[in-house]
């Protein structure tokens, strides 16, 4: 598969300034710009439309972020020196779809665990923001002691999605529930989770952590796997068979989370999504055989544009699309990854390997 399917930029192992320091090295500039991008749409679309309040409440998150883990801060902070920009900032850029206090965008990610013959795999498409998609990127590292691990991400972000050595990937799709409050910055909560060894202690990070606002993590290894929706306060898993296919798009299907759901728009694609998973993936179905397959799954353009994968249909650039996707191969410890469509087209194979001491 392609190599230029995405840019992947590994910085070595080190400590988190150094991490932070290094990322911001190779895209402090589009991390710069992103910030700018996703700042205005949190003037325009957040409930706060005061510009100091919204500048306190990202500063109100990091104390929380260190209590959580204190490397998570010093990674910002190392990004910070060397890009100019905040942490606030970095807290805006990492965080933006906690901040945002509006109904669920028209579109959105849908995530898949699949028990395929050559072993487990967990997949999903990253639908946001169009104006994001020029910032997807790739980055592998190793911080001291923990696992190596490839990410998935945007520049400026530490990791929206990813594999690590011991075969842990964390899989998300975004949820919108009525409690939100000031709480960890999600991708460093990812990033935290794949410091683990398993996907059972990578759960039980999740369980500990002071959630912000709701999420999807799909959590699993070659042995396991958990399912767990959350909201700003609670946390229910809903699937924890390893032998069987399951998906997740972004609405809550736990019935004590349901009632905590904000109102989707019209326009919302969640349902068409997980049916259409459904059709491929549920019990009566012929379910994909291998990784190729599983991405050209994620890739479909079928009854767009509520499809899959899904593209810009208005005039508005800042709405959803799909601008990316991933495929873990947890036996393998390899992440296919691409920035835009995924329909028809190749991805890139990044190997997740330790480092050389």
């Amino acid at each position: 598969m392609s190599d230029d399917a995405i840019e992947l930029v590994d910085l070595g192992r080190g400590s988190a300034r150094a991490l932070g320091e290094r990322h911001a090295e190779a895209w402090g500039e589009r991390a710069a710009a992103l910030f700018g991008v996703r700042w205005r749409l949190l003037r325009a679309r957040s409930r706060v439309r005061d510009d100091a309040q919204l500048r306190a409440l990202a500063e109100a998150h990091l104390p929380v972020l260190h209590d959580f883990h204190p490397p998570a801060v010093e990674e910002l902070e190392g990004f910070a020196r060397v890009s100019g920009l905040e942490p606030w900032q970095l807290v805006v850029l990492n965080h933006y779809t906690d901040f945002r206090d509006i109904p669920p965008e028209s579109g959105g990610c849908s995530v898949v665990y699949g028990p395929l013959p050559e072993g487990p795999f967990a997949a999903q498409t990253w639908d946001m923001h169009g104006t994001a998609e020029a910032f997807v990127g790739a980055l592998r590292l190793k911080r001291d002691n923990t696992p190596a691990m490839a990410l998935f991400t945007l520049a400026g972000c530490v990791g929206m999605t990813g594999l690590n050595t011991a075969g842990v990937s964390v899989c998300i799709n975004n949820l919108t529930p009525s409690d939100a409050r000031v709480g960890v910055v999600w991708p460093s909560l990812v990033r935290r989770m794949l410091e683990e060894r398993s996907a059972e202690a990578a759960v039980e990070v999740l369980r500990e952590a002071r959630l912000g606002s709701g999420h999807n993590y799909m959590v699993a290894d070659e042995r396991a796997v958990f399912n767990v929706e959350t909201t700003g306060r609670l946390q229910r898993v809903t699937h924890a068979d390893a032998h069987g296919w399951y998906w997740h798009t972004n609405h809550y299907l736990h019935p004590e989370l349901q009632p905590l759901e904000m109102p989707r728009l019209p326009t919302s694609t969640t349902c068409d999504r997980y049916d259409r998973l459904e059709q491929h993936l549920g019990p009566n179905a012929l379910h994909p055989r291998d990784a190729r397959a599983l991405w050209q799954l994620l890739g479909s353009h079928e009854g767009f544009p509520r499809s899959l994968c899904t593209h810009l249909t208005g005039d508005d650039p800042s709405a959803s699309k799909t601008c990316g996707g991933v495929v873990c191969d947890l036996r393998g410890r390899r992440m296919l990854a691409r920035r835009g469509c995924l329909n028809d087209a190749a991805a890139r194979t990044i190997e997740v390997t330790e480092y050389d001491a």
